[in-house]
């Protein structure tokens, strides 16, 4: 398996899959991406490249062919999804609801007041909109009436590591099985921003506001909250 991604997130599937005792083929990060040394203390081959589409070689690293983007920021080309390797996403969001810049999906949760939320993990297909591939697993949560979008994102990444942890053995093996469902008509980004706040009652926005200890992980999205309540 190859890895694409970055943070935390990334390096603790890569950690596991290796006590799994899965094959791990290598992993691109951003440069200088913090996790990179704790990679390649675990003998992960780790190739650096702002963007992984732009990245020499890459695809010549894909090992067994199967690449998961986890805590990646960069959208996948159709160059490197037609070599012929099977890519799987794990997305913070339900795509019936909630596709494109997982941060800005929570926002967008938390401004229309939704009850649940939940992480998807779906194959990335050739020609396809973002985060509109074939589903191999969800998992949801309630949102609770006074969760902020700190409380949301923690409790988001840890599913996202279990969806995971969960189902990379299939995977790995061949057996997994997917679904289909309806995916959401557009994929938010930093654009929605200004609709979203302007849409959100003042309590519902106070909420998807408070991004706690993991403002500094979201600069673009700290900056727009910080003018807003000016």
């Amino acid at each position: 398996m190859y890895f694409i991604g970055s943070g935390t997130l990334l390096s603790s599937a890569i950690v596991f899959s290796l006590g799994a005792g899965l094959r791990v083929d290598g992993a691109c990060c951003p440069v200088g991406d913090l996790v990179i040394p704790r990679l390649r203390k675990h003998g992960v081959q780790v190739l650096e490249a702002i963007d992984p589409n732009d990245a020499p070689g890459i695809a010549d690293c894909f090992g067994d062919g199967i690449v998961f983007s986890i805590n990646n920021g960069c959208i996948i080309g159709d160059r490197l999804l037609g070599t012929g390797a099977k890519f799987f996403n794990v997305h913070n969001g339900l795509i019936q609801e909630y596709r494109g810049r997982a941060e800005v999906c929570i926002f967008a949760a938390l401004c229309r007041g939704a009850e649940r939320y939940g992480v998807t993990l779906h194959q990335v297909l050739a020609g396809q909109k973002v985060d509109s591939g074939p589903v191999v697993a969800q998992m949801r949560f309630l949102i609770a009436p006074d969760d902020s979008y700190a409380n949301v994102l923690e409790k988001s990444l840890g599913l996202c590591r279990q969806i995971f942890e969960a189902n990379v053995r299939e995977i790995a093996a061949g057996s997994y099985r997917t679904f289909e469902v309806d995916k959401a008509g557009s994929a938010f980004s930093y654009r929605d921003l200004a609709d979203l706040r302007a849409d959100a009652s003042p309590a519902r926005l106070a909420r998807a506001s408070d991004l706690g200890p993991y403002a500094a992980f979201f600069p673009q999205l700290t900056a727009a909250v910080s003018a807003a309540g000016r």
